[in-house]
């Protein structure tokens, strides 16, 4: 028995969901429509436990990971405002097999390499789940966004879907149907226990990197040179799970790790079916280590919103006390500039200290950001310049 392994997640606790209020403005009133699993008052007790055990086998090179996953949830009022139990299981493996060539005599002073190590992990997650409810009979108790994100979603449900009042917005542009194709519910400590239904796939992913040595004879390191990571995902029931299209969440993400501060960066995604999200973007980043950092990139989005937008970032350690951040957007297509961000953060002996503004020009509207961090922390958000975190108070001297 010590071969398995077992997670799990228990809660339990009292959840209250209340309709968003009409917008008083009767310009945002006219484009005002709940969203699906919001359009009533509810509350009650929500519990649920949710468990997985795994079975870690070593076959000759491939690593596989066969797991069994189980919930069993309550909740005390439905979209209906009746009580619901819900029961779900997960059955699947997980598998990989990684390879390796190495080819020490290529070698280019033009591209920077000096031998070239190709790493490649296959990886592939295949289940099948089935839920004794349907994911919309409850309400959404655990949001997927933030509260600006869904004012924003109602009012695409009018501008870009057409859509009319009372009905809700097509079930393939419903972001509780995205997370459940990505098989949020599979995860043990998901970020909603709300998203649970019949799913059954197969997701293939192959991950790259070609290594090379860099540095001073005598002093060379491994680096990675480029990466590539590629995914794609099989739906058997496509009719059921992905809008009757047998391929899709596909996606990719690229790095040229051109020079020691240089760095080109591309990923993509892209869905199947008729309008599905598609999206490209490519950028460059010139980094000098504690000192700042440059930021150019361009994204295209094709499918419900078609945008071309560019993206500029910079981030500069002014002097031993402060550092300057700013970037801008703006959209090629009809939105025009989106809008500009400027602040300015202060390295404290105890704490970091950021102020600064930022123009939405797309949403006409103007805020204000005021954060602070302490500076001990392993990790900042704040603190980072160049790729690399701002050292503690006095680990570089006396300050």
């Amino acid at each position: 028995m010590d071969r398995l392994t077992w997670y799990e997640h228990t809660h339990v606790g009292y959840a209250r969901l209340r309709t968003a209020t009409v917008p008083l403005d009767p310009a945002d009133a006219a484009k005002f429509d709940l969203m699906a699993g919001e359009e009533t008052n509810v509350s009650g007790i929500r519990a649920a436990t949710r468990h997985e055990i795994d079975l870690p086998l070593q076959l000759g090179a491939v690593k596989a990971v066969p797991y069994i996953l189980g919930e069993l949830a309550f909740y005390g009022e439905d979209v209906s405002g009746t009580d619901a139990t819900r029961s779900y299981g997960q059955v699947g493996i997980r598998a990989s097999l990684p390879m390796w060539q190495r080819r020490p005599n290529v070698r280019s002073k033009l591209l920077n390499i000096n031998g070239i190590a190709h790493k490649v992990v296959f990886d592939a997650d295949v289940f099948w789940s089935d839920a004794s409810e349907n994911l919309d009979r409850f309400p959404r108790y655990d949001t997927l966004d933030d509260d600006s994100v869904e004012h924003f979603r109602r009012r695409f449900f009018f501008d870009t879907f057409a859509g009319i009042p009372g009905t809700n917005v097509a079930a393939r542009f419903d972001e509780r149907f995205f997370a459940l194709r990505t098989n949020m519910q599979g995860n043990v400590t998901a970020s909603s226990a709300d998203i649970v239904d019949d799913l059954t796939q197969a997701r293939l992913g192959i991950r790259q990197r070609w290594q090379t040595k860099r540095g001073l004879a005598g002093r060379q390191r491994t680096v990675d040179w480029i990466s590539l990571d590629l995914e794609a995902v099989l739906f058997p029931k496509p009719g059921r799970d992905n809008f009757s299209q047998e391929v899709g969440l596909l996606d990719y993400h690229l790095r040229w790790y051109v020079g020691d501060r240089f760095t080109l960066l591309s990923d993509g995604f892209a869905d199947c079916f008729g309008d599905g999200l598609r999206m490209v973007t490519l950028g460059g980043i010139l980094s000098r280590p504690e000192r700042g950092s440059i930021y150019l990139g361009m994204r295209v989005l094709a499918g419900p919103i078609d945008s071309k937008l560019m993206h500029g970032a910079i981030s500069y350690r002014m002097s031993e006390k402060w550092i300057g951040i700013a970037s801008t957007s703006f959209d090629f297509g009809d939105a025009g500039n989106i809008g500009q961000s400027l602040a300015v953060t202060r390295i404290g002996e105890s704490a970091l200290i950021r102020v600064g503004m930022h123009v939405d020009e797309s949403r006409d509207n103007v805020g204000i950001q005021f954060a602070i961090e302490p500076r001990f922390m392993p990790s900042s958000r704040l603190g980072r310049v160049g790729g690399v975190q701002v050292p503690p108070a006095g680990a570089n001297g006396l300050e």
